[in-house]
């Protein structure tokens, strides 16, 4: 079977980066004309969040277009994500891929198998281990895959990948 790959709309991200810069200039303005410590608090805390996402996804969006590396890459064995990290999904140890809304966004919702989503919650440090709880609070799974910012969305992402899912065990 062929492979998938899923990149970051340029238009899309270029966007964001725009937006989360226009947001910490915002802040920073705030800090520096602010007499009032609250608003000065705030404004830094808007530079810090926006300018560091800013230029989170401007890092991520650079290096899809530089190394040709995909955000998402859907083959017959996996799925791996690129981020900060580069994180694998074996299809071997998923039983269901569903989609999940949280807020206005939709996911595409992991369901791993009993055995493996205690040996992921076991295996995970304390950071990572809340943020695996919390998932699982909120929308029943340990992971989620996020196609905003690209050109699929969640329904058809999750379709493609129990399709895969099905033919792995056929």
């Amino acid at each position: 079977m062929e492979t998938v790959r899923i990149y970051h709309s340029s238009w899309r991200m270029l966007l964001l980066v725009l937006t989360s810069l226009a947001f910490a200039v915002a802040g920073f303005l705030m800090a520096i004309h602010s007499t009032k410590g609250f608003h000065i608090v705030v404004g830094w805390i808007g530079v810090a969040f926006f300018g560091l996402g800013g230029l989170y996804m401007l890092y991520a969006s650079l290096k899809e277009r530089l190394t040709g590396k995909p955000f998402l890459t859907v083959t017959d064995e996996a799925v791996i994500m690129e981020g900060m990290k580069q994180a694998v999904i074996r299809f071997a140890d998923v039983e269901l891929f569903n989609v999940v809304k949280v807020g206005r966004q939709e996911f595409v919702a992991v369901h791993y198998k009993p055995s493996v989503e205690r040996q992921k919650l076991d295996e995970a440090n304390a950071p990572r281990r809340s943020v695996r709880q919390l998932n699982l609070r909120l929308v029943n799974a340990q992971e989620t895959i996020s196609t905003t910012g690209t050109d699929m969305k969640a329904q058809e992402l999750c379709d493609l990948l129990n399709e895969r899912l099905k033919r792995k065990w056929v």
